[in-house]
């Protein structure tokens, strides 16, 4: 696996030239996830070391990733970050208004809503 690379506050991201739109839900990992896919790409690390683009900050939620994720997608910073898990340290994240832990949150498995996917123009 490539090296972390730490978000740069400098970089500018033009929007891809294949995107996906960004649901209302859906957060910032999973946005990454599936324009990797559109993309092509064989793996998410793959994808944004090709890039240049900060994965494991975009993980932990920070907000300049999450940006510069809404500048490559052509979407909202703000709705993404609405939405996206944030990492508070000590094995602690915020999703909305809710606190998680790492015993208690998962993010292993992939998991799709059923009616999402009939309704993504892209797939296969």
């Amino acid at each position: 696996m490539a090296k972390s690379r730490p978000v740069d506050p400098d970089a500018h991201f033009a929007p891809l030239p294949l995107t996906v739109q960004h649901a209302c839900f859906e957060p910032a990992s999973s946005l990454l996830t599936r324009l990797a896919a559109r993309n092509g790409a064989p793996s998410v690390y793959q994808f944004c070391a090709d890039l240049a683009f900060p994965v494991d900050p975009l993980f932990r939620g920070e907000p300049l990733a999450i940006a510069q994720l809404a500048q490559l997608a052509g979407c909202d910073a703000a709705s993404v970050a609405r939405v996206s898990i944030r990492h508070l340290g000590h094995n602690r994240f915020r999703l909305r208004d809710e606190i998680a832990t790492t015993h208690s949150l998962q993010r292993t498995r992939i998991r799709i809503c059923p009616e999402c996917l009939r309704q993504d123009p892209h797939r296969s």
